[in-house]
């Protein structure tokens, strides 16, 4: 190799490099006390519902304390992943920080049940605008799917989630669920949800 292709190389690499370190990565968001999100949930059918989730509690940075629409109480992890009883063999990753396009991983979920278990996988394949009713955002679109099987019955879900850095968590989600039992054969549901207000714990 010349003096001018080592130098055409070089500076090549040296592009590459700064279009590596250009591409942003969101860092887990700093949840406070308060935080909480409203959403509208429609369906096929033209059917809509609210849902809401509001952080009550903060026992540690791996664990949240979640008040439900509904009002129950339960835990997510510090990434608002979904983890029951506070265990986290029990959480659904379908967030892992720092997002960053093209990040992939995978995760097993174990339950109370041993003859239970779930398997997914997850990929950030997007960083793009979003508007829905609580406003314009800059999100992570992440793809993700599991399936959860025990003796009686297999649950397929894929999501499609946009995690939004300006209000900590989703901005809006899809989410396709097929269920098949040994009884009563197989059931199919979609539903949208989009983020109507976040209001910031303090």
């Amino acid at each position: 190799m010349n003096a001018l292709s080592k130098l055409g190389f070089i500076g090549l690499c040296a592009g590459m490099s700064t279009i590596a370190q250009a591409q942003p990565a969101a860092e887990r968001p700093k949840f406070n006390v308060g935080d909480k999100w409203e959403f509208k949930q429609s369906t096929p059918d033209g059917k809509t519902t609210t849902w809401s989730r509001e952080i009550v509690e903060i026992p540690s940075g791996e664990q949240l304390r979640v008040r439900m629409g509904n009002g129950n109480m339960t835990d997510f992890d510090g990434a608002m992943n979904f983890m029951p009883e506070g265990k986290p063999e029990y959480a659904r990753m379908l967030a892992k920080y720092p997002l960053k396009v093209g990040d992939a991983w995978t995760f097993s979920r174990k339950f109370a049940n041993p003859g239970t278990s779930e398997e997914g996988k997850a990929k950030v394949v997007a960083l793009e605008s979003l508007a829905v009713p609580a406003g314009n955002f800059q999100c992570y679109r992440v793809e993700a799917e599991a399936t959860l099987t025990n003796k009686a019955y297999r649950e397929n879900r894929v999501w499609v989630q946009w995690y939004c850095p300006d209000v900590k968590w989703i901005a809006k989600q899809t989410l396709e669920t097929r269920t098949t039992t040994r009884d009563s054969g197989s059931n199919a549901t979609s539903e949208t949800s989009e983020l109507v207000k976040f209001t910031p714990g303090k």
